[in-house]
């Protein structure tokens, strides 16, 4: 009650009353009301929707019927857009591209390449944690939803830093982790990632531990996340699994049942997320996302 307390008294000092508010996950996650992402075009209301996410690591705005240009100019208030890297549908332009449909309208086989990719992303995982300089939020519209199951769910990683023991934290706040995009995506299916995207998406370093948010330290791991830097491999798999057994409970959770044109931001440095399977009958989905590039590396050796 007092973090709900204190939340609101947050919200209204940054002068926010003239729209609802909904506190979602106990560790995480807003819903914002009676908001029009079009309409917005002061610096004053994009850093308050900044301080939210920064404070909530997640804010689901409702009612966001939107067109990609719409999307793409509300993004670019928060930062330059990565371009999709190669072999997503959508590389090269500022947005992703995530169905599980052909172009012609055909729900694809559970061994096309897109619903392999699509499986891969039910992992916990952070948007381009694999990159030099990982980005800093993602910003995801429902076009087309399934009527039961394909949720989306947040995992705090401050909330699971803070869970851990205090021996286990200072033993991992200067490690350094492998982040290899074909590692996750090896799991599903060996010949999942093409050779052009092993050659664009190289492994990079990335710390373990994030400091850099006011609101406190959190994890920075998900499937990307290989291995710790100079350690042994039945090592750094048993320290992992270690600080893994702390955090994947329920209760550092939010998981989101998507109503049609909702629009979800999530700070790629302080939560992982995964998609869960549709349930029942395979039916379209459509999900577009646009990924703002964060600014600094987590590490100063690039």
């Amino acid at each position: 009650r007092e973090i709900i307390a204190h939340s609101i008294e947050m919200i209204n000092s940054l002068g926010f009353e003239s729209f609802t508010f909904k506190k979602l996950g106990d560790a995480i996650g807003l819903e914002i009301n009676d908001l029009d992402v079009t309409k917005i075009s002061d610096k004053e209301t994009i850093n308050k929707i900044s301080d939210l996410l920064s404070e909530f690591s997640v804010v689901v705005i409702r009612n966001q019927n939107i067109t990609d240009d719409d999307h793409i100019k509300f993004s670019e208030n928060f930062g330059t857009l990565e371009l999709t890297k190669v072999g997503t549908d959508g590389s090269g332009s500022k947005l992703i591209i995530l169905r599980n449909f052909d172009e012609n309208g055909n729900i694809v086989s559970p061994t096309d390449r897109q619903r392999l990719n699509n499986l891969a992303n039910q992992e916990w995982h952070s948007d381009s944690s694999f990159k030099k300089i990982p980005s800093k939020m993602s910003i995801l519209s429902a076009k087309m939803i399934p009527s039961l199951g394909g949720n989306t769910e947040f995992l705090s990683m401050r909330a699971s830093y803070n869970a851990l023991p205090q021996e286990l934290k200072l033993k991992i706040d200067d490690k350094i982790c492998w982040h290899d995009y074909s590692h996750g995506r090896s799991k599903i299916d060996p010949n999942l990632v093409t050779p052009e995207e092993k050659q664009a998406l190289p492994p990079v370093k990335q710390k373990l531990v994030l400091s850099d948010n006011k609101h406190g330290k959190s994890l920075y791991l998900g499937a990307h996340c290989r291995n710790v830097d100079g350690m042994s491999e039945n090592d750094s798999n048993a320290l992992l699994a270690e600080i893994n057994s702390y955090i994947d409970t329920e209760k550092f959770i939010y998981s989101h049942v998507w109503e049609p044109f909702d629009l979800i931001m999530w700070d790629n440095r302080a939560v992982l997320h995964r998609a869960t399977p549709i349930k029942g009958k395979i039916e379209k989905r459509l999900m577009v996302r646009t990924t703002v590039a964060g600014q600094t590396s987590t590490i100063n050796e690039y």
